[in-house]
């Protein structure tokens, strides 16, 4: 898969979202928090020294992310289906 599929798609899925400045970010985190993580997860995957030490924060960012995410999701699901998803 390009870069680009790949962009596509989890933009689709509404992981990826535009900031004001009309940079692409994590949906629920600002640019630098998004950079910060990546840069973290390129880290952890070349097993860095002291990678491990900044795992609270990543993990903090990371449920940020996922609840924004959720949230997106919730919202397409309800107009779908023009009824609230269960909480």
């Amino acid at each position: 898969m390009t870069p680009e599929k790949l962009r596509t798609h989890v933009t689709y899925l509404s992981e990826i979202a535009t900031d004001s400045e009309r940079r692409e970010v994590f949906v629920g985190l600002s640019f630098e928090e998004t950079n910060w993580l990546i840069d973290y997860r390129e880290r952890r995957a070349r097993q860095e020294s002291g990678w491990s030490q900044d795992q609270p924060v990543a993990l903090e960012l990371v449920a940020r992310h996922r609840t924004a995410h959720i949230a997106i999701v919730s919202a397409e699901a309800e107009l779908v289906f023009n009824k609230p998803t269960l909480n």
